[in-house]
Formats: C-alpha cells, structure tokens, sequence
C-alpha cells in the first residue's frame, strides 16, 4: 500500500499536482474539501473511472505540456451528504478539536494505502507509517494569482485573505496538535519550488522520485 502526502504553502498547486500524480499511478486522491464518508467506515474509495485511465493515458504521452483544464477533476465529484469535515481548513469546529476531527479518517485512509492526500496534514498524520512526504513551496504572487484563478476570485486583497487565513488555521493545527511547522522543510522526503518549476514538470519530478521511493508502476 502507498501513500503520498502532499502538504507545504497554501496556493503552491498542492491540487493541481495531486491529481496528476494520482492519475499517473491510478491512486485516489483525497483532497482538502472532500473525503468520502465509506473511507471512514474502512469500506474503500470510489474506483477510478475509465476516463480518468485515459487521462492517465494521455498526461504520460505529453508529460513535458500542460493540460490546463482539459483533464478536469479526475473522479472527485462527491455529493455534498458525503463529505466529512475538513482536516483544519474549516469555519465550523475550532482547531482546538481539529485532532478528533481528522484523525480517524486520515488514520483509515493510511491503512487503507494507495493514495495521494493533498493538504490533510498527511506529513504529520503519518507518523512512522511509510508514506511519501512532498512540500510544495511558491512565491507568494503565485500563490496569490493562482487562489484568484482556482476559486474566482475578484481581487488580490480577496485571495490574500483566503491564503491567510488557511494558513493561520494550517499552522494553528501543525503547531497545536504536532509541536511542527507547515513550512519546515525538513519535514519533507521531497520539497519543490513551484514558482521555478511549473507544475507538469513538478509533477514528473515528484512521480520520479515516487516510483523510486515506493517502487510504484504507472497505471
């Protein structure tokens, strides 16, 4: 069973690299927002339609181009009765109970292995469990102008307030629950900077490294 963590600065393309890696060795992929109810219930994950396996097809015919939007979500379209809290990007809870709320889902989806988790705190949930720790890292402009262009927003003053306030919330969890930094790199098997490297290139990188550390074959 594999599992790849992907964690780092809000607005680095955490998202968008996830789902390529995902669809290059046919894992699941588990975001920030949606983390179905069956995962907790160790029933397992949806599979993979068969126009994500196409998808998977064509990102590993043309990995050095981007495929901007054309791939869409790969497989994610999970009815809102199905989602579970967030790990600690959430305004219900406060992060003072963010450990009963992400712990025994993140916990199953660790023994339930191959997938790819994106901003779920998987870098400290995974203890000494085998995983693949990524850090993704990005100029803050970036991060900036790729909130804007992901969720719609107007303005820069709108997308800098979403960033910090995720990452108040993302630090207030590492430091409370874990005594860490999100943005300790040592805390990561791979760390990438994808303000020098864009994210079909990061996402070769990080698949590399992947099949190396996991010895995991592509799909």
């Amino acid at each position: 069973m594999s599992v790849i963590t992907i964690d780092g600065h809000i607005g680095a393309g955490g998202l968008e690299l996830g789902k390529r890696v995902a669809r290059m060795f046919d894992l699941h992929y588990v975001d920030r927002i949606a983390l179905p109810r069956s995962i907790t219930d160790a029933k397992g994950i949806a599979p993979v339609r068969t126009t994500d396996r196409i998808w998977a097809l064509i990102e590993r015919a043309v990995s050095g181009f981007a495929l901007g939007n054309a791939a869409g979500d790969p497989y994610f379209n999970v009815p809102e009765s199905l989602l579970l809290p967030l790990t600690w990007d959430s305004d219900g809870p406060s992060t003072a109970h963010a450990d009963e709320i992400a712990a025994p889902s993140v916990d199953n989806l660790f023994d339930l292995g191959n997938a790819v988790l994106v901003h779920r705190a998987g870098v400290v949930e995974a203890g000494d469990r085998p995983a693949l720790k990524v850090g993704l890292f990005a100029s803050w402009e970036d991060r900036v102008e790729r909130i804007m262009k992901r969720e719609g927003l107007k303005s820069t003053s709108d997308a800098e307030y979403t960033i910090e306030r995720r990452e108040k919330l993302q630090r207030e969890y590492f430091g409370g629950i874990h005594g860490v930094e999100p943005d300790d790199r040592s805390l990561y098997d791979i760390v990438v900077d994808t303000s020098a490297e864009n994210i079909p290139v990061a996402s070769i990188k990080v698949a590399r490294f992947a099949r190396e550390a996991l010895a995991l074959q592509t799909a």
